[in-house]
């Protein structure tokens, strides 16, 4: 999720044959072969279409213009792979008029246990056909002598970008997973799961959560095979627009069933508390050799000027290579309460019944040095919303917040891209900054070496 990006996380893509990309996926019979819960392109197209006409017939679609009473599903889509290199999306290019104007995201595996993973608003910007040799020739010029096996599309929430398979210097195999928009790069090992059933998450499910995840995903394609085989039943050719009858002809079909169809979520299963200890220590890890970058997060009505004589002051005698830049907040959020409410509006909105909130210290590619953060009598809490809810885009679920009577921070960031001096002088010129009232957070943004040239003008959080 990068910018002011409209997708919806509803879970927290005929396949793109790209022929000038060396780095291909897997072809579908060796896919098949190594992973026996894969859904076939088809079955998720069919998915995807069944999907759009419950989306734009009786659910959120129904608020989101013209364009979308008329939309189809374009012809074209990409496997997305999951940051362990298995096969996690099929994502859908939403048409209408022959110009795209969003997508819809397919579950991939039937463990996944659901059917949409996820409906966009706005055209997707991510087009592997030029990310893919990008990130191939910068994971080539940040480790030299690496062999690079494959690069495949990847979707790693709330990362879209490229993971680079390749063999070190050392002969030993690793992943590189590449933010396109940042230009970050984090290496990670394979994960060594034999035959085991294993989440987008690399958690390894046992056999009661398999076979739920898969009758709860064969429930979805039973519904969404009646919604197909009503429509062979009424001569509605949904390779196009829906006619007017077609349209009253739907609505009396998912009236009679009181279908919900704004989303189908993933059964959530617990995950052990030992495992959990485990993925910790392994990111911490992690943490404590790969190399980081400082942001600090700020008031957005301080001036520029303002935010680097602030941030100049803790560096005494030092200067910062490159500067600083700043840039807005894009999808975080700032809870600033008093001490005694905070822990009520932290509550509420945890469990907020339109929304869906993620402590930003779950973000893959930072960590922050306090959240939630003490500053005098105010408790402040940084964190992003899970687009819970396809109809409305991020601004007017913050303007909802705000009309409950949420006491939201608005803010920008400031990042150094460099910083002189050792580890342990940039670990005290960020905690000197963190300390600092003035501040509202400082967090680390990890990465592993050099990256891709921006796509966009703005910078992705990770």
């Amino acid at each position: 999720m990068t910018g002011r990006s409209q997708i919806l996380t509803v879970a927290g893509i005929v396949c793109i044959v790209l022929a000038s990309v060396v780095f291909l996926t897997l072809p579908p019979a060796e896919a098949e072969l190594a992973d026996p819960y894969l859904v076939a392109e088809e079955a998720a197209r069919d998915h995807a279409t069944a999907a759009l006409v419950e989306f734009i017939v009786a659910g959120p679609g129904l608020t989101e213009g013209e364009a979308w009473r008329s939309a189809t599903i374009g012809a074209g889509s990409v496997l997305f792979f999951d940051r362990n290199g298995r096969p996690f999306v099929y994502h859908y290019p939403v048409e209408s008029g022959g110009v795209a104007i969003g997508s819809i995201k397919v579950a991939a595996r039937t463990v996944l246990g659901g059917g949409v993973m996820e409906y966009g608003t706005t055209p997707s910007t991510f087009d592997p056909e030029d990310a893919i040799p990008l990130a191939v020739a910068a994971a080539e010029r940040t480790y030299p002598g690496w062999n690079i096996l494959d690069a495949l599309p990847c979707y790693a929430p709330p990362v879209t970008g490229v993971l680079v398979r390749a063999i070190t210097v050392n002969d030993t195999e690793t992943l590189l997973l590449i933010d396109p928009v940042s230009g970050r790069m984090v290496e990670r090992e394979p994960a060594d799961e034999g035959t085991a059933a294993v989440d987008h998450r690399g958690r390894v499910l046992n056999e009661d959560e398999i076979e739920d995840k898969i009758a709860d995903w064969r429930g979805t394609d039973a519904r969404y095979r009646e919604i197909l085989a009503f429509a062979g039943r009424h001569g509605i050719d949904l390779r196009l627009p829906l006619s007017e009858e077609d349209f009253e002809l739907y609505e009396e079909f998912f009236e009679s069933r009181k279908v919900s169809p704004t989303r189908t979520p993933p059964p959530s299963t617990p995950i052990p508390e030992s495992e959990l200890i485990a993925r910790q220590k392994e990111l911490e890890e992690w943490q404590r050799t790969v190399d980081w970058e400082i942001a600090v997060a700020y008031d957005a009505g301080m001036p520029d000027d303002e935010i680097s004589a602030v941030i100049e002051e803790h560096l005494g005698e030092g200067s910062i290579p490159g500067g600083i830049k700043t840039g807005s907040s894009y999808v975080w959020l700032c809870l600033n309460a008093t001490n005694a409410e905070f822990a009520g509006y932290r509550d509420r909105l945890e469990n907020h019944a339109t929304v869906q909130v993620v402590d930003a210290s779950e973000a893959f590619f930072m960590s922050l040095l306090e959240n939630p953060r003490t500053a005098g009598d105010r408790t402040l809490w940084l964190f992003s919303i899970s687009h819970d809810r396809p109809e409305m885009d991020p601004e007017e679920i913050t303007s909802l917040l705000l009309a409950e009577g949420f006491p939201l921070e608005e803010m920008r960031f400031a990042r150094m891209n460099s910083y002189p001096g050792d580890r342990d002088g940039r670990e005290q010129f960020a905690q000197r900054l963190n300390a600092d009232a003035r501040l509202l957070f400082v967090m680390k943004e990890y990465r592993t070496g050099g990256g891709l040239p921006s796509a966009s003008g703005g910078e992705g959080i990770g």
